[in-house]
């Protein structure tokens, strides 16, 4: 039986890291080349690097202004990011992965500069019940047909919104009548309501079969193979185990299967 992680995602405070803006690195210390070209006029640049705490990269960790959610990015496969456009002056940016922390930090960008920093985030195991992996889609995905034949409910496969480029994960709900993808200081919510004036409600996360407590937008359209969207408590499957509190909505996430291992 093989035993998958996930984690829960928690905002800490990053003053530990938040002179790293003001610092510059000494040309030794880059990993890789800088682009060149100096940042537009009025505007400042970072360039960074995001790894885990023994400093291994972190791809696909994204970071964004949080006063400007549209300037975001999401780091390469060898952790390297760049954000152009950035206003100068105090700013304050968020970063986010799947497994780990969430940080923020904040410094002052001057105007025609480039920054560079280096961003650790923490892991945050979570552990999840054990999935066993098969070896065909069709079987890695039992329950999720077996629910799409008997529920109501909303059903999405990778098929539906592959072709689509979609940015971050929640940007796929938005074809779900009911559900609504709200800004929020540190990203985005999802909320789903039924009706003009019926009261909006924040639906419980499942990751396969187990409660999931983090954010939506922690995953990543490639994470995601299949999901389950239920907007009222009447759609919700009853083999869901809710740990005895009441939901009003439900949303099931199911992954992409591991990569086959190298030999």
């Amino acid at each position: 039986m093989q035993r998958l992680h996930w984690c829960v995602v928690r905002l800490f405070s990053a003053s530990a890291i938040a002179l790293a803006l003001a610092a510059m690195a000494p040309p030794a210390a880059r990993s890789q080349p800088v682009p060149q070209g100096a940042p537009a006029a009025g505007t400042a640049r970072l360039i960074g690097t995001i790894t885990d705490s023994s400093g291994v990269p972190l791809a696909r960790a994204e970071i964004w202004l949080l006063a400007v959610a549209a300037l975001r990015t999401i780091s390469n496969d060898s952790g390297a990011f760049e954000l152009t456009g950035l206003p100068a002056g105090p700013v304050t940016f968020a970063i986010r992965r799947l497994g780990y922390e969430s940080a923020t930090f904040s410094s002052t960008l001057k105007e025609g500069k480039t920054h560079r920093a280096s961003f650790p985030l923490t892991p945050a195991p979570q552990a999840l019940a054990g999935v066993h992996v098969q070896d065909t889609t069709s079987a890695w995905l039992s329950l999720f047909e077996s629910r799409r034949g008997g529920h109501r409910g909303t059903f999405i496969t990778r098929a539906d919104f592959a072709k689509r480029q979609h940015r971050v994960a929640s940007d796929i709900l938005r074809m779900v009548p009911g559900v609504q993808i709200v800004p929020t200081r540190f990203g985005t919510q999802v909320v789903m309501s039924r009706g003009a004036g019926a009261r909006r409600c924040v639906p419980q996360l499942y990751v396969h079969t187990t409660p999931y407590s983090g954010n939506f937008d922690d995953f990543t359209p490639e994470d995601i193979e299949a999901l389950e969207v239920y907007v009222g408590i009447s759609e919700i499957p009853p083999d869901l185990n809710t740990m005895g509190r009441p939901v009003c909505a439900a949303i099931v996430i199911w992954t992409r299967e591991p990569p086959p291992r190298k030999r």
